[in-house]
């Protein structure tokens, strides 16, 4: 009903949508630091732009592209540079001039990859990727006389404010994975109850829901226990021991390169934000002294390389992709040119801060 009402009131303005929506994602990833909790927007921003014409790699690029791109650049993300600061000894959110043109450029580099290819699925439907999301279902729906209900208005309202609930929670009370997970729980019940479902239909929906993330359940639950191998071996410590003395040889501006790459393929293993900044900001700190770079050039640095390979790395690619039924590699295959593209804006962000001195130290 929400899909039927949205593409009539937007099917004549549905150009606007694409950047409008990728504008919003942008900015609850650099100002609030919201990432994974953007993925139930995904099974209601793909069927719609679905039935605008466009993919399911469109909608999923608009929540997840849009939501990286401003992660990645971190205005006041207070679980990247947030804590990363504050391990470096900087005052919080300090140096956010530089920080808010990196969202401008990051912002438009992400939208106009995504339009463009939103643009050839909407000339040719053949070039499209839909996953488990049926054109001709879609259609059939939008022949449909479906209008939005009292019933159905009141379960977007809970979904609406389970989300804002669930962003002031992470921002202001610290909430992470056990409480948005208990949220989810808790609006999930009181949905069914407004849907009117008795308990094993509620229960049966649920489990129907749950089938398609236990792939990405389980890489992530891979990824984790490697992450438990690699500390309590101690291999962690040895690894950003070495990797930080070849590092220090380099000139600065390689040196602060090399950082981010560094940074990046770290984050492989540790997907968590603030967890990659509690684990090699300790040492990124006094080695960007050393070599040179100021330290928060070290914290601009770190929000890059975590954010970019955000969007690849196994964990909440996979869950967005098997949301709508769209292979993992056929995603990594559609975002690989905006990935260097992004690498290649950041590090030139990354020099421009080595050579103005970006402060404060």
């Amino acid at each position: 009903a929400f899909i039927v009402t949205m593409t009539r009131k937007f099917g004549s303005k549905e150009k606007l949508l694409i950047p409008v929506l990728m504008l919003f994602f942008a900015l609850l990833g650099s100002l609030l630091g919201m990432y994974e909790e953007t993925l139930p927007y995904i099974l209601i921003i793909t069927p719609l732009i679905v039935g605008l014409g466009y993919d399911a790699l469109t909608g999923l690029g608009i929540v997840l592209v849009g939501v990286s791109a401003g992660f990645t650049t971190a205005i006041m993300n207070p679980f990247t540079v947030g804590v990363a600061q504050g391990i470096a000894g900087l005052p919080p959110f300090s140096g956010m001039g530089l920080r808010i043109a990196a969202f401008v450029v990051m912002y438009i580099v992400s939208v106009i990859f995504v339009y463009r290819h939103a643009m050839k699925v909407k000339q040719d439907p053949s070039l499209g990727e839909y996953g488990t999301i049926q054109r001709e279902q879609i259609d059939q729906l939008l022949k449909s006389d479906i209008t939005l209900t009292r019933k159905h208005k009141l379960i977007l309202a809970c979904f609406v404010l389970n989300l804002i609930i669930l962003g002031v929670g992470v921002v202001k009370f610290g909430w992470f994975i056990n409480e948005i997970a208990g949220m989810f729980i808790i609006f999930g019940i009181a949905i069914g109850l407004i849907a009117r479902y008795n308990t094993n239909t509620l229960v049966d929906e649920f489990m129907k829901g749950s089938q398609a993330l236990i792939y990405g359940a389980m890489i992530i639950g891979v990824a984790r226990g490697i992450v438990i191998v690699l500390d309590q071996g101690h291999i962690m410590d040895t690894i950003l021991y070495y990797a930080s003395t070849l590092i220090k040889d380099l000139p600065p501006s390689f040196a602060a390169i090399g950082m981010m790459v560094f940074d990046s393929l770290l984050h492989i293993a540790v997907p968590s934000g603030s967890g990659m900044a509690a684990l090699t900001m300790p040492i990124m700190s006094p080695l960007s002294d050393i070599i040179g770079v100021t330290r928060q050039t070290a914290v601009l640095i770190f929000t890059f390389g975590d954010g970019i390979f955000n969007m690849i790395i196994p964990g909440i690619a996979v869950a967005g992709a098997a949301l709508v039924g769209v292979s993992y590699i056929r995603w990594l295959k559609w975002l690989f040119p905006l990935v260097l593209v992004q690498y290649a804006v950041a590090i030139v962000f990354v020099i421009i801060a080595y050579l103005t001195k970006y402060g404060p130290f």
